[in-house]
């Protein structure tokens, strides 16, 4: 049996006639049951249901917040049932580095049908699942200011928000370490993401060199950058070429700590989150869920 998990409110309603092509698409397959979520992070409940009446794949139809919380749902319930996903958000960052046909309904149900099924890694900020990146700082900000109302959506309404922030956002002074190293000093930063696929917002490739299936996570550590130089700084991450800036500092390893001065708002797939404390545990599980690919 195929579950077919779907979020209606993703991609601004776009998820709801997307579903009722994959459910038509996917009976060709095998018998598909659907789940609709009827809340923020209900997709676990979903996958919860799913798992105790037996489904054998897994499809989600949404965004990057959907996929999210579906994998939630699989980790809590120790299920290793593989995840499909076809995507009806708005960024859909997360298919973007996994390369599946996601936005191809016939193309997906083909790789449901006869694809591979591959183990990639899920990161955990504060004990919350990613499978796409986390941070701190700047993108939190963004995403805070977004939850007003807006003529704007999805991308364009990610990019609009950031150009207005980038002048006013001032930052926040952490230390961060990796595995058993020694933190780095104090100091200010702008923005840090723990990255395991390599875009988000829609538009910016954070983390050009990171891979899915490495049993690491990228981090993108930006510190102080004076609001002059920010614009640029935001063009160049939309091509992927600002690694090399001043100020700009990458590493890659399976375990970091981010202490800050009080328990912070972090972000998770684009999910807002409140630090249980000042010090975040980062950590990557290696093979950790299983997806359909090509």
């Amino acid at each position: 049996m195929i579950a077919l998990v779907v979020n209606p409110a993703a991609g601004s309603g776009r998820a709801t006639h997307r579903a009722s092509e994959v459910a038509r698409a996917l009976r060709a397959v095998n018998e598909v049951r659907v789940f609709t979520t009827r809340a923020r992070g209900d997709e676990q409940r979903c996958v919860h249901d799913a798992v105790q009446q037996g489904a054998t794949v897994l499809a989600v139809v949404g965004g990057d917040g959907s996929v999210h919380h579906t994998v939630r749902g699989l980790l809590a319930a120790r299920a290793t049932v593989p995840l499909a996903i076809f995507a009806a958000g708005t960024g859909n960052d997360f298919v973007k580095t996994l390369g599946t046909p996601s936005h191809d309904v016939a193309a997906m149900t083909a790789c449901v049908a006869g694809g591979r099924r591959e183990a990639i890694d899920v990161g955990t900020i504060d004990d919350v699942p990613f499978v796409n990146a986390a941070g701190v700082g700047f993108d939190v900000d963004v995403l805070q200011r977004m939850r007003t109302a807006m003529l704007l959506r999805g991308t364009a309404a990610y990019v609009w928000t950031a150009l207005r922030a980038l002048g006013g956002y001032r930052g926040f002074a952490g230390t961060l370490s990796s595995g058993s190293d020694v933190p780095t000093p104090l100091r200010h930063r702008l923005m840090t993401v723990f990255a395991n696929g390599r875009c988000f917002g829609g538009a910016f490739r954070i983390a050009p060199q990171a891979e899915l299936r490495d049993g690491c996570l990228d981090v993108i550590d930006i510190g102080h950058v004076p609001p002059i130089a920010r614009p640029w700084l935001f063009v160049k991450a939309a091509r992927g070429r600002h690694l090399q800036d001043h100020g700009v500092h990458v590493q890659r390893g399976t375990a970091y700590t981010l202490t800050l001065e009080a328990p912070p708002m972090f972000e998770a797939d684009g999910e807002l989150y409140r630090a249980r404390s000042s010090t975040l545990e980062v950590r990557v599980r290696s093979a950790a869920v299983t997806v359909i690919m090509p």
